[in-house]
């Protein structure tokens, strides 16, 4: 069984992007698929020091203790990451990046363990221009190609007010069949 993490840098539970998410894991729970949801907001993550400590054999994951450090784990167990953000300011959320940009830890040693694995993003911005999210796209299509992880997946959707993603038939299919699909 395929198992597929999904996680959330939206600020506001129930907003565009994590229903959006939610259609994706419930198309990949239908294909037969085990899912995980974390929501980065309801956590304590703080931005990278860039001290390097990580990449020290004598070190685990990150010195800094907050709850970064039990990510890490669940997402090297996956089989399927799906990142959720919304786009602001033509990049990822705060959450998002800060999570993100925690990824340093597993660079070195643990590196090995990411190529191969599968990576959707999915992104709701309040702009209808599809270029919006290139910055945001470009950043994960260039980080997960360096990590030799599959990105090849991303759906973008335009949604600017609460709860009008989920109004979007349309979109909630596309989120449907992409789930369905990485199962």
């Amino acid at each position: 069984m395929k198992r597929i993490l999904a996680l959330v840098g939206s600020p506001r539970h129930g907003g565009n992007t994590d229903v959006l998410v939610d259609q994706v894991l419930k198309g990949a729970r239908e294909g037969g698929a085990e899912t995980k949801k974390v929501f980065l907001s309801d956590l304590c993550i703080g931005g990278c020091q860039g001290c390097g400590a990580c990449l020290r054999k004598e070190v685990d994951w990150c010195v800094q203790k907050d709850d970064m450090n039990d990510l890490y784990p669940h997402i090297l167990a996956a089989d399927t990451i799906v990142l959720g953000t919304p786009i602001y300011w033509w990049g990822p959320s705060a959450q998002m990046k800060a999570f993100f940009d925690r990824w340093y830890a597993l660079n070195g040693d643990k590196r090995t363990q990411l190529a191969g694995k599968q990576v959707a993003l999915v992104c709701a911005m309040g702009d209808t221009d599809p270029a919006t999210a290139r910055h945001t796209i470009g950043m994960f299509q260039d980080s997960f190609s360096y990590l030799e992880m599959k990105f090849d997946h991303q759906l973008v959707v335009s949604a600017h007010t609460y709860g009008e993603a989920e109004q979007n038939t349309e979109a909630m299919a596309e989120a449907w069949n992409l789930g369905n699909y990485l199962a």
